[in-house]
């Protein structure tokens, strides 16, 4: 959201500063960074576990019992991973995990994805309403930067009646409002997903700890009383304006020694362009204190690619908390976009193209 016109940009960028400045020291203080990895285009690819053990991670099984042909993704390819891979994934828990986990994912962070022109394993996603009335695809053009090198340029081009509902336009701000659909999930499926990504990217001595999650994220179902730790929190958080949509970062955070009484024990943040995904894992001999207690804090982890000066230009970064707990699926969930638009031109098939992104409550 754009800042008021009559805010005191020095203040303004004081408080930005400031904002960014107590998250990371607040992290400083209470976590170690045990596992983190910046995924950039046509960075070298790096493989986790060792190839030449060849047993799962998961299931603990070994070759010849389980096959390792596939080449597992240990953060799935959906979000546009090309770069992370582990050896110690075996096929049966490779396609349980696509099945079972990845799927809700995919369909709960669609819109998002599709919006954020973020390339996944058959390119940009398209998105779809139910009605089939509304339609959301991402054209590929050839372009060339400011170095003179080729590339790709993406447009979205939106599909839709006149007098569709699902979309606002106001034209004294220039935005555009859009209502998707989510296609249906399950929240439960959705939070796995993410303790997934966690496990496969912590060292071996945390993942011995979580034994009990790699048990949960295989069972063939979504149950409370498979593991019935509540909530399972996810916080978002979203940042207006242009960012990276072919980079991906993650972080596995694990609490001090010494900070045992004020944080729960380990977190999980995958950051991908706008969005930021974070999660406390369900780790109920290391937090039972705070679970009993039913009081634990914990701040947001920065988008590291929103610097004070962005966020000045195109808007301060908000967040908002998902319940994640609910174990059945989920049918007609929606979520808001907004769209600034440089010019509104007038004439069958042309788009004009979209200045920058923020989401609304909903």
């Amino acid at each position: 959201m754009t800042p008021p016109a009559e805010t005191d940009p020095t203040q303004l960028r004081s408080e930005i500063q400031r904002a960014l400045d107590l998250r990371l020291d607040w992290f400083k203080q209470h976590y170690d960074i045990v596992s983190h990895h910046a995924m950039r285009p046509n960075g070298e690819r790096v493989y986790l576990g060792d190839k030449a053990k060849r047993v799962c991670r998961y299931c603990g099984l070994a070759a010849p019992q389980v096959k390792f042909e596939n080449l597992a993704h240990a953060i799935p390819d959906q979000v546009g991973n090309d770069w992370l891979f582990d050896h110690e994934e075996c096929d049966d828990c490779n396609e349980h995990f696509a099945k079972q986990v990845e799927d809700d994912f995919a369909k709960w962070t669609l819109p998002w994805r599709t919006m954020g022109r973020i390339k996944g394993k058959r390119g940009i996603p398209s998105h779809k309403s139910n009605d089939k009335q509304f339609r959301i695809d991402a054209n590929q053009n050839p372009a060339e930067d400011a170095t003179g090198t080729n590339g790709e340029r993406h447009h979205l081009k939106i599909h839709m009646g006149v007098n569709d509902s699902r979309h606002e336009l106001d034209e004294a701000t220039k935005t555009v409002k859009l209502t998707l659909e989510r296609q249906p999930y399950v929240p439960m499926g959705v939070f796995k997903c993410l303790v997934k990504m966690a496990v496969a990217v912590m060292p071996p001595e945390e993942e011995r700890r979580c034994a009990h999650l790699k048990k949960w994220i295989l069972r063939p179902d979504h149950t409370f009383e498979s593991y019935p730790y509540k909530p399972l929190g996810i916080i978002y958080q979203f940042v207006p304006g242009p960012l990276p949509n072919d980079q991906m970062n993650y972080w596995l955070l694990r609490r001090k020694p010494d900070r045992a009484d004020d944080c729960l024990y380990m977190q999980f943040v995958l950051q991908l362009s706008n969005h930021v995904f974070q999660i406390a894992l369900p780790m109920h001999v290391e937090d039972r204190k705070q679970l009993e207690a039913g009081t634990f804090q914990t701040d947001l982890w920065p988008n590291t690619w929103a610097s004070v000066d962005h966020q000045l230009q195109y808007g301060r970064s908000g967040h908002k908390q998902f319940d994640m707990s609910g174990t059945e699926k989920v049918r007609g969930e929606t979520t808001s976009m907004t769209f600034h638009y440089d010019q509104l031109i007038d004439g069958p098939d042309i788009v004009a193209p979209a200045a920058g992104t923020e989401p609304q409550a909903n």
